[in-house]
């Protein structure tokens, strides 16, 4: 009976400060394109608007590059595009789980997780900018001590 099946990527409000340059940025195009009707400033404004698209761009490409998942057996960490790292830890070696919030991130709503396990003292897969990060680590709390009650 499968309990926890997910797959999910870093929050897109992770990203808010990458957004906050991106409305800067287009701000900037906006007050160039007002203030000079003439070719240098809609050549300024379009430097502008391609500076945020740009912006936008790595706000996508670091967001798509992290995927994460987990399951009954085993909490993994997928990084990469073209090129991929995967590291995975399995439950029942998963000694402890931290939870990390700025004062930020739990306004937003987003929080990094990492995964312990005996033989570490580094963490062997972190999440970074999830969602419902406290959801996440009750929902492993609880997949470990199943584990622990059906090998005992």
């Amino acid at each position: 009976m499968s309990v926890i099946n997910a797959q999910f990527r870093p929050a897109w409000r992770n990203y808010w400060f990458g957004f906050v340059i991106v409305l800067l940025l287009l701000a900037a195009a906006a007050i160039t394109a007002a203030g000079r009707i003439d070719a240098g400033g809609t050549f300024a404004a379009g430097l502008w608007l391609a500076a945020a698209l740009v912006v936008l761009l790595i706000i996508a490409f670091k967001r798509f590059s992290w995927k994460f998942s987990i399951d009954d057996s085993r909490v993994s960490r997928h990084y990469g595009i073209i090129s991929r790292n995967q590291q995975s830890v399995r439950i029942r070696d998963v000694r402890s789980v931290e939870l990390d919030q700025g004062i930020l991130q739990r306004i937003l709503g987003v929080g990094n997780l990492a995964f312990y396990s005996a033989g570490s003292d580094n963490a062997e897969v972190r999440f970074i900018g999830i969602k419902r990060p406290l959801e996440w680590r009750d929902r492993i709390d609880q997949a470990m001590d199943r584990l622990k009650h059906t090998n005992d």
